[in-house]
Order: C-alpha cells, then sequence, then structure tokens
C-alpha cells in the first residue's frame, strides 16, 4: 500500500475517535487539485496550529493562491493536529500530511511554515517532528525537501533560525514566487547550493551561512551582511479570488475578510506591526468593492471584515461603507473593522455600520491616562474617547470592547485606576456589555520600546489586582503574565534561546499559546538545563548596544528608534506623518530608491 493510500485508510478507519474530525478531511469546496505529474515543484504551507485557527489567516490563503497561480507548482496546506491526533497519528506511524492529497510533507519539494506569534514555535518543531523531518536544518539530507519561514515573528528570527533552511523578511507575495522559480531552476543541485541561490534574493536570510553572534554576520564575503524586508509596492496585487476555500467547520474567524491597506504611521511606540509593515499602501476603493461583494456572493457568508492595523485610517472609508451599506441593504451581512482607532471612527461611519446585523464595537485605548497614552504615542484624549462612544450609543450600539496593556514604561497605579475610569465612562455613556481585554506588555524588536524592560511577573500580578476593581461593571480578563514571560524570552532572544526551545519541546510543550495547554513547567525546567538567564534578555538594552535582530533591516533607522524612546521618555507625542510633516523613519527613502531599483 503506498503511503497516500495509507493515510487514507488510517483516516476511513480512526477519525471518529478524534475530536473535530472535520480539521483532517480536506475536500473542501474551491480548495486547489492539481495533477501531481504536471507541476515541477510541489510545496505544502504549514500553519503550525489547528485547522480553524490557520484558516483564518489571510496571509496563509494569499500565498496559498498566490503559488497556484503558477503553472508548474501545487501549493497545498498542512496544520498541526489536536493532541489526539497527534498520539493517534504517533501509533498508527502515519506522517503529517498535506490537507489536499494526503501527501506526507516529507515526500514535498520545499515547506513554508508561518511564524505569526512566537508561542507557536514548539508547534512547528513538534510538526517537524511529526513529518519526520530532521528539526535542525544542518541534519537535513539531500531529499528532505527545504524548509522556508515567513510571518511577522521573522523580524527576529535567532530564537528558531537554525530550524530553517531560508526564512523570508517582509511581505511575502513576491518573493515566493522567487523562491519556488529559483527551487524548480535548481532542483538538480546539491542542497548547499540551491541554499546559496536562495540567499541571493532580495529579503531572504539563509542562516547557516551566518556566524553565529550578536548580531550574526557573514561567513563568506558574497553573503549579504543585513537582510532587507521584502515590501510589495501594489496591494491590489493581493486580491483574493471570489470562490475562496470553503471550510467543513467552522473556524476562528468565520467571515469574508478584505484587506484594506497595509501599514500604519500612527507611530505607536509598543506596536511591532506599525513598524515593520510601513510604508500605508492602501488598496483601492473600487478593488476592495468588488473583491468585498463578489466573495460573499460565491461563499454565503454573512460577516465582511475590513482588514488592517487601522481601517478607518484609509483615505476613501467613508465612501467605501456608504457603497458596502448599498450593496448590502438585502443581505442582512455585517460589517466589522477590527481595532477601530478611537480618533478615526466618525459619526457616518458608525451610522452606515449600524444599519446592518450589527456586531460589537472593539476599541484599544491601550492605556488609562494621557499621560501614558502620550508616552505611548496613542494620540488620543479622553474627549476623543467619550464622543465617540456617546455617537456610537446613539447609532444604537450596546456592546463594546476595550483593549489595554499593562507593564508599560514609566506606568503607575494612577494610569492603571485610569483604566477602570475610562471602563466607568463607558458604563454611564450606556453601553449595556461592556468587556476589557487586559494584555501584558513585551517591548518587541524593531520598536522605540525595544530599549526598554519588560516588567517582572511579580508587577504585572501587582497590576491586575488593582483592575479587578473593574469587574464590578463589566467583564474583564487577563493575559497570563507567565505566558508573557516566556513570549518575551522568544521575542528577544537570541540563538542561545534556541536551546531552551528544543528543550520545552522534549519537555512536551505544545500549543503554548493556549491558556489551557501553556504549562510553565515546561519552561521552567528548560531554562534551567540550558543554564540561560532570562533576566538577561527581559533587561533593558542600552542604545550602543548590538542586537540580536541588528542584522534584519525593516527600513527604519535604529537612531529614529532611539529619538522615540527618548520623546517616549520626556513624555513628548510624534505627529501621524501621514497628515502632518515627515517623522525621518528613513523608510519611505529607501522604500523609494529600491521601488526605482526593481524598476
Amino acid at each position: 500500500m503506498d503511503e497516500q493510500s495509507k493515510i487514507m485508510r488510517f483516516l476511513n478507519d480512526f477519525l471518529n475517535e478524534v475530536e473535530k474530525p472535520s480539521r483532517y478531511i480536506g475536500g473542501e469546496l474551491n480548495q486547489i487539485l492539481k495533477n501531481p505529474e504536471d507541476v515541477k515543484l510541489r510545496i505544502g504551507l504549514l500553519f503550525p496550529d489547528v485547522y480553524e485557527i490557520g484558516m483564518s489567516n489571510l496571509g496563509l490563503l494569499i500565498i496559498y493562491y498566490v503559488l497556484n497561480s503558477i503553472r508548474d507548482v501545487w501549493a497545498e496546506r498542512a496544520f498541526l493536529p489536536w493532541i489526539d491526533m497527534i498520539n493517534l497519528m504517533r501509533t498508527k506511524n502515519i506522517e503529517l500530511f498535506t490537507h489536499e492529497s494526503k501527501t506526507p510533507l516529507r515526500n514535498l519539494d520545499m515547506i513554508g511554515i508561518s511564524l505569526q506569534y512566537e508561542l507557536s514555535y514548539t508547534n512547528v518543531l513538534w510538526a517537524l517532528n511529526l513529518s519526520k523531518i530532521p528539526i535542525i536544518a544542518e541534519e537535513r539530507r539531500e531529499n528532505d525537501p527545504i524548509i522556508v519561514a515567513g510571518g511577522p515573528c521573522t523580524v527576529n528570527p535567532e530564537v528558531i533560525a537554525p530550524v530553517f533552511d531560508a526564512i523570508v523578511i517582509g511581505d511575502g507575495e513576491e518573493v515566493a514566487v522567487e523562491i519556488a522559480y529559483r527551487l524548480i531552476e535548481t532542483k538538480n543541485l546539491p542542497r548547499q547550493e540551491r541554499l546559496r541561490s536562495l540567499s541571493k534574493i532580495k529579503g531572504v536570510y539563509v542562516p547557516i551561512f551566518y556566524v553565529d553572534s550578536t548580531p550574526p554576520f557573514p561567513a563568506d564575503k558574497d553573503i549579504p551582511e543585513k537582510i532587507s524586508r521584502r515590501t510589495i509596492p501594489d496591494l491590489n496585487k493581493s486580491v483574493l479570488p471570489p470562490n475562496r476555500i470553503i471550510p467543513h467547520a467552522q473556524i476562528v474567524h468565520d467571515r469574508i475578510v478584505v484587506e484594506a491597506m497595509r501599514g500604519c504611521t500612527r507611530g505607536c511606540r509598543f506596536c511591532q506591526a506599525g513598524m515593520i509593515y510601513r510604508p500605508v499602501r492602501e488598496k483601492f476603493s473600487e478593488t476592495m468593492l468588488k473583491e468585498s461583494f463578489s466573495a460573499l456572493l460565491c461563499t454565503g457568508y454573512e460577516e465582511l471584515a475590513l482588514l488592517s492595523l487601522s481601517t478607518a485610517d484609509h483615505s476613501n472609508i467613508e465612501a467605501i461603507l456608504s457603497k458596502l451599506k448599498e450593496l448590502l441593504k438585502d443581505s442582512f451581512t455585517s460589517i466589522s473593522m477590527p481595532s477601530t482607532r478611537l480618533d478615526a471612527f466618525a459619526l457616518a461611519m458608525a451610522n452606515v455600520m449600524s444599519n446592518v446585523r450589527r456586531a460589537g464595537l472593539t476599541f484599544a485605548p491601550e492605556a488609562g491616562t494621557q499621560r501614558l497614552r502620550n508616552v505611548i504615542n496613542k494620540n488620543i484624549s479622553e474627549e476623543d474617547y467619550v464622543k465617540t462612544l456617546e455617537t456610537a450609543r446613539k447609532s444604537g450600539w450596546n456592546r463594546i470592547k476595550l483593549y489595554f496593556m499593562i507593564g508599560l514604561p514609566t506606568e503607575t497605579d494612577k494610569d492603571l485606576s485610569g483604566i477602570i475610569e475610562m471602563a466607568n465612562i463607558a458604563r454611564k455613556i450606556g453601553f449595556r456589555k461592556i468587556n476589557i481585554s487586559i494584555s501584558n506588555f513585551i517591548p518587541k524588536p524593531h520598536t522605540p520600546f525595544q530599549f526598554s524592560e519588560q516588567k517582572p511577573v511579580s508587577y504585572i500580578k501587582h497590576a491586575q489586582r488593582i483592575l479587578t476593581q473593574a469587574r464590578k461593571f463589566a467583564n474583564i480578563s487577563f493575559h497570563d503574565p507567565e505566558m508573557s514571560l516566556i513570549e518575551g524570552l522568544i521575542s528577544r532572544g537570541d540563538r542561545s534561546v534556541f536551546k531552551t526551545l528544543i528543550n520545552a519541546f522534549k519537555n512536551g510543550a505544545i500549543f503554548d499559546d493556549w491558556d489551557n495547554m501553556f504549562n510553565l513547567d515546561h519552561w521552567q525546567k528548560a531554562i534551567e538545563s540550558s543554564k540561560i538567564d532570562p533576566n538577561e534578555y527581559l533587561r533593558p538594552r542600552k542604545f550602543d548596544e548590538s542586537l540580536p535582530w541588528d542584522h534584519i533591516d525593516t527600513g527604519i533607522r535604529k537612531q529614529f528608534l532611539i529619538e522615540e524612546y527618548q520623546k517616549a521618555l520626556s513624555g513628548l507625542p510624534t505627529q501621524d506623518c501621514r497628515w502632518s510633516s515627515c517623522s525621518n523613519c528613513g523608510v519611505c527613502n529607501k522604500y523609494l530608491k529600491n521601488l526605482l531599483e526593481d524598476r
């Protein structure tokens, strides 16, 4: 019996023994099937989490359609099974397989793995282990797949760099195509030569060609000292087809998602995405409308999400929402804009969105006082907050969710009490259901706050105790402080932390981003056995200090980050450069230079 037949027989005989069998069956409407004999390169796109989370990721779907638009390439999906399925597969000697054809990942030419959050890193190791592919890149054989990483976490890839043959820095749409063609061209060459060829592609980091140091430096003169982030100039090339894959089961974000814009210039000093996705690139209004309406017609979804870091900042958002209201007036389709900015939520937008089936509103003030909002450069005032909530309430909204962070630089107990007062204001305005989500600040690489410390677990627990007072009139949820400690360690680590990662995996760490799965004991033992000091990675950093991620060039000048951090400590805000003067972050100069060079 061949391997695919074995997998199909396994699924037929044992699916009734696992939770949510629909995670594994494939065969969804609109999935892409090709004849393996008709293609030159087979790729597995592995999302290192369960099906319902992976299928909610817009980036995975974009790369899936981009690669499958190439005649000689077949890209299939793969996801990490849940614990019960992993145990069953091991018992029955079944390897991790693709969703479309049930082919073992080990038999493909390349596997692309999406690194969306640091606490998924142990999942990556589990997926490779379940695929019987060596976890360490240097231990792979000539016929093993080329393992490539992409996603936002690659802006500091060092903690997990030993796992990957190649790592993509930045937007993936164009570079994924270049990698595919390069692997086709070099298919009969030795593995080392193929990797060296990949290292010549702009935005591709091949860790084995770099010396382990802080930051890593190239071992050969023909390897670039810095890896420049890839940025696609035209977001209208990232339009998904209307006949999108229809999952068999409900996924986490069970709706049509249309990307409105990429990048943000608001300049929140804690926000890694707001820094690394610059410059702002908007999708044309006509493109958004066509993509939204055609996808809703082809799929039958009843919710449309306009996605970006701040959709309300799209220069034509009011006209777009008005037109969507007209197109969808008889369909009872709800429209959502995740994490709407308080100062950008105009009355017209509230009225448009309230004339369709209403979902709750989500806002992210982030800090409880004006002083601290100035520190983090969240340029909204209490007046903005009150006015926006009053507008929304008058338009018929009853539910609201507010996002805040604790552990921010210069934070005091007074700032924490301010969060309680902001929730109380929402109650007084008349919102019947108020949900507050409290996350723990982690100073991420390539942000102004990369120089600040991550507050210890003891402080976070102190802050959480203060905020429990808000439970008198709101539902409040807290993020696990120990989980944030591990995330900070991975976010800010170098290759020395890889030993901790491997040890945590061996101890059984898996699905660490799930509250009910995170096990601090796995990580404490891993830290002890690898003999690292977490405080060395969570401490403040000096301006002239070499950082593990300094070899990754996101386009932002390090001096700009220093200046922004100094302004933060002085409580000085920086205005949005889209509507005021240039903040001289450096991105636009490099972006225009690269655009001219590419042409």
